[in-house]
């Protein structure tokens, strides 16, 4: 999305003077005189006349390697004709030419043709990495997935995202109970999925929506609706179903910590599936089970 802003501006740059009306002085930027221009539109075309990119801006001021545009508005466009793959907005944006990087400031809007879109104060991109990045808070959502964290790398067709602390997930579950039938008198729920979900983690964090996997680190912790109860450890990979966007399976590693309705399950790590709210413990797993009579608390390990 960045490239759409820095080929704009690179084209700006290298046009002539009879067709802006400026021109910088290349053997001296830092003393050009500097330049500016209201209310433009620039589009970039392949060799078969398909337009690839264009970029909108209320104005831009060019002095010396540094171009400032603001009321960013870029569109970039996929091998399909007219097929729009990303649109960026801003509300400002400065692009050094001799580093080729771009900083976009206030009000930085991403929204891709997959659905996922971010937000943030300050977003910068490297033209040479082809990463961007910020070390400001960022919002990100696609599907029934919204992630807020401080600090942002991912390639810039965000197919892999990773954000580095202080990380706050949430997941929106497609409901409890689907339906019930009768069983030797008595009733039986059949639970669709997973309902809410809250992650929360001290980072990093990785989405990767290309394979449908979230990956968190350090001090993990999981809170669920009210019948989920809760899960805490060092590591969790929880990876969705591709058809349906929910969560297929849950892979806890490290100080596996699990409670529900009362009781407590340790182990070194557990998987939880979705299709049967299953989950299996391994790595000396032992419970913590509060019962009725007695001292209220017994302890079960195989």
């Amino acid at each position: 999305m960045a490239r759409i802003s820095i080929l704009c501006l690179a084209l700006v740059v290298s046009m002539s003077s009879a067709a802006f009306g400026f021109a910088a002085d290349s053997k001296n930027p830092s003393t050009s005189e500097p330049q500016q221009m209201e209310d433009f539109n620039i589009a970039g075309y392949d060799g078969k006349g398909q337009k690839t990119w264009e970029v909108q801006g209320a104005s831009m001021d060019m002095a010396g390697n540094d171009v400032k545009v603001s009321d960013i508005t870029a569109h970039l466009y996929g091998n399909e004709r007219n097929k729009e793959n990303m649109v960026l907005t801003a509300d400002r944006g400065q692009f050094d030419r001799a580093t080729g990087k771009v900083r976009l400031e206030d009000n930085v809007r991403a929204v891709t043709d997959t659905g996922a879109e971010l937000t943030t104060s300050v977003l910068d991109w490297s033209q040479k990495d082809q990463v961007i990045s910020s070390d400001e808070k960022v919002n990100i959502s696609r599907d029934n997935v919204t992630a807020i964290g401080e600090g942002l790398e991912a390639k810039s067709d965000m197919k892999v995202a990773k954000l580095e602390k202080d990380v706050v997930v949430t997941m929106q579950g497609n409901g409890q109970a689907s339906s019930a039938t009768k069983t030797q008198g008595a009733a039986e729920t059949k639970s669709s999925g997973p309902g809410k979900m809250t992650i929360t983690c001290d980072g990093p964090m990785e989405l990767d929506y290309e394979h449908q996997v979230a990956t968190f680190e350090k001090n993990v912790q999981v809170t669920g609706d009210e019948d989920q109860g809760s899960m805490v450890s060092d590591k969790m990979t929880i990876y969705f179903s591709s058809q349906t966007k929910q969560i297929d399976r849950i892979v806890a590693e490290g100080h596996v910590k699990i409670t529900r309705d009362g009781n407590t399950s340790y182990s070194d790590s557990a998987v939880f599936t979705a299709a049967d709210r299953r989950v299996v413990l391994t790595g000396r797993p032992h419970l913590e089970i509060f019962t009725e009579e007695g001292s209220g608390l017994s302890h079960v390990s195989p």
